[in-house]
């Protein structure tokens, strides 16, 4: 299949449209897709150079991220449009967390899901570790044990306004990635449990579904996971 009638499948399924501004998703280059022929692609949350990825033989890299430096191997980005589009990273964050969707979060945007549950806190947590592929959390508890209203967002999401947001719009637990110092010391004031799961495992579930989505168009696509782009060293006074 050449590339070109590649990206004309997958853009019916999540438009580049849906894409926040300055998001630059499509092709990336190196070559013309009307010339790719595509037997084999390969799903990254990031491109990282080859060896890291320990690829060979693959056509195309279909890339979560917008790459920070130029590939040897054509690329194709689907980012905030595959977190917007109905079925997408944040449905499928949702459903790895077996939590049933009731809304979207942020409706400027599309990001993000309003979920329903009933758990404990500590219940809850113990369901994230179980649930996705994610080594350590980091947790700002809230003033509510009992757990009900959840948020969730693929990546990016704990930034002090999306926290102030799921507040407003009732959310007992938020998760997401990327927490900061400031996000945290707002968490704590307003009295909302929040859940860094990692900018990288929060990804994972949609990364699986969109190689489902590619696989479904006749092409063999493969989820390659180099893990964390840095090591976690523990620390024991002797």
């Amino acid at each position: 299949m050449l590339a070109s009638e590649l990206f004309e499948m997958i853009e019916r399924e999540v438009p580049k449209e849906l894409a926040l501004n300055n998001d630059p998703v499509g092709f990336s280059g190196p070559g013309d897709p009307d010339e790719i022929e595509v037997k084999k692609a390969v799903v990254v949350l990031d491109l990282v150079p080859k060896a890291s990825l320990g690829i060979s033989e693959v056509d195309l890299i279909v890339c979560h991220h917008p790459p920070l430096f130029c590939s040897s191997i054509p690329t194709y980005v689907i980012h905030s449009n595959w977190d917007v589009v109905q079925g997408g990273a944040n449905d499928a964050l949702a459903e790895s967390l077996n939590i049933n969707v009731l809304d979207i979060f942020d409706e400027k945007t599309g990001i993000g899901r309003i979920c329903s549950t009933e758990n404990s806190l500590d219940g809850f947590i113990k369901d994230v570790m179980e649930s996705i592929s994610v080594d350590y959390l980091r947790i700002v508890k809230g003033r509510k044990e009992l757990i009900e209203k959840v948020v969730v967002v693929s990546g990016f999401g704990l930034n002090p306004e999306y926290i102030k947001l799921a507040y407003e719009k009732g959310a007992d637990l938020y998760l997401s990635g990327d927490l900061t110092h400031p996000g945290a010391v707002l968490a704590r004031k307003l009295g909302i449990s929040v859940v860094d799961a990692t900018h990288h495992a929060t990804e994972v579930p949609g990364l699986f579904k969109l190689c489902q989505l590619i696989s479904e168009f006749g092409i063999i696509a493969e989820f390659n996971n180099p893990g964390m782009p840095w090591d976690t060293y523990p620390y024991a006074k002797i």
